[in-house]
């Protein structure tokens, strides 16, 4: 993902352009392999963050003028911080430098005091400091490391390179993902034959605050930005933007997003046949998007676990459960079946909330009980006003946790 400075767009009668790089561009291309080259040096010859950077920053000044003459320097600034994403860096030795120094400024302290008159310490009274350290440590010599958990001290250790294709697919997708900070809403159109349950799965594990309905064509996605609920916070927007690679996944669909632009409103309108735009992402069955915790799965695993479930069994969800005198759906996580009874619940596990989502959530769900399916919402407490302060709304169906839920609060609720 890219910081804020990093992400360009063009305004253009009021929609949002943002900025693209060609692959088959040279400039392009040696810009891509000189900053992947000076990665994949260091992490071989395990170079220090410090003296990376330096080579980094004359790269910019020797790349930026032939990529751009006013924001060159931008864009390799960009694709160096999409490099970064893929490094490990690590310590330059396994002593802990705190406590080497430590050790060092004890010894020190204890040194007589300077003569009243004469030259000042006499003798190898700093090499014998430093030679009792390097005995008690095992590092050859301690005042060379004493400071090596400073940033710019860090190792270059491992370095996952990419092809320079890859490098400009990324850029593009961040810089799309980079114009989504500043979000007020997105709606999603899904076309026949694009895959919602995919598309499910990540706007449930970012825990996005949405609401679907069915079309003639698919289905409707709107989701909530940013601006549109928390006054910009940044953690929803990180997230918002993730979706865009799971979206990529799949196809036909059409995105529009209302966004605030440098003081401005503006539109950005992209579809699956939009050019230049590639995932990065290796599916649901890969890694979470860029370290996502996953409140579902951790659920399941305690489920798992748990040494009585009063019967109940923990299936997979129905995907997406349409309400259609509603012109609405819901789409719970999971299916919760009763063994003996053949009682049947749903379960749906919500990320990001506010108290108008949250009401709006539980309406819906005491339609869908007139209709026969019974539902269940959890919600984290920290992420918006207390049960308290909704029960007279919500009471019944909310299934409030911290930061995990629990097995025994699920049950409750089900008996309940």
């Amino acid at each position: 993902m890219l910081r804020g400075e990093h992400v360009m767009a063009r305004l253009q009668r009021g929609r949002l352009v943002p900025h693209k790089l060609q692959p088959g561009d040279r400039h392009v291309r040696e810009a891509s392999e000189r900053l992947i080259g000076l990665y994949a040096e260091h992490a071989s010859a395990r170079g220090t963050r410090a003296r990376l950077e330096e080579e980094a920053n004359l790269l910019e000044e020797e790349l930026g003028p032939r990529l751009d003459v006013r924001r060159g320097f931008k864009i390799v600034r960009a694709l160096a911080k999409l490099l970064e994403e893929r490094a490990r860096w690590a310590p330059p030795t396994e002593v802990d430098p705190y406590t080497m120094r430590t050790r060092v400024f004890e010894l020190a302290a204890a040194l007589p005091e300077l003569p009243a008159e004469g030259s000042l310490l006499e003798g190898n009274t700093r090499e014998d400091v430093l030679l009792q350290v390097g005995r008690e440590t095992g590092v050859e010599d301690p005042s060379s490391l004493m400071y090596a958990d400073r940033q710019g001290a860090q190792v270059l250790s491992e370095f996952e390179v990419p092809t320079p294709e890859e490098l400009v697919g990324r850029y593009n997708v961040a810089q799309v993902q980079g114009v989504l900070y500043g979000a007020r809403g997105l709606t999603v159109d899904l076309g026949p034959g694009s895959d919602a349950r995919l598309v499910f799965h990540y706007v449930k594990l970012l825990g996005l605050i949405y609401a679907v309905e069915p079309t003639r064509k698919g289905h409707r996605l709107r989701l909530d930005g940013p601006l549109s609920l928390f006054g910009g916070t940044r953690k929803y927007g990180l997230r918002l933007a993730k979706l865009i690679p799971g979206l990529l996944l799949t196809e036909p669909w059409e995105l529009h997003a209302d966004v605030q632009w440098k003081g401005r409103e503006a539109s950005l309108e992209l579809s699956s046949e939009t050019p230049g735009l590639r995932s990065h992402y290796s599916g649901p069955a890969g890694p979470s998007p860029e370290g996502e915790g996953d409140v579902r799965g951790a659920f399941e695993k305690a489920w798992a676990r748990a040494k009585d479930t009063g019967g109940w069994e923990l299936g997979e969800g129905p995907g997406i459960l349409a309400l259609p005198p509603l012109k609405t759906a819901l789409v719970p996580d999971f299916t919760l079946r009763e063994a003996g009874t053949g009682r049947e619940a749903h379960l749906e596990i919500l990320g990001f909330w506010s108290e108008k989502h949250l009401i709006e959530r539980v309406a819906l769900v005491r339609e869908a009980a007139k209709r026969g399916h019974k539902v269940l919402v959890a919600v984290p407490e920290s992420l918006g006003s207390s049960p308290e302060a909704l029960r007279d709304a919500t009471e019944g169906e909310v299934v409030p946790f911290k930061s995990r839920l629990d097995v025994k609060s699920v049950l409750a609720a089900l008996e309940t």
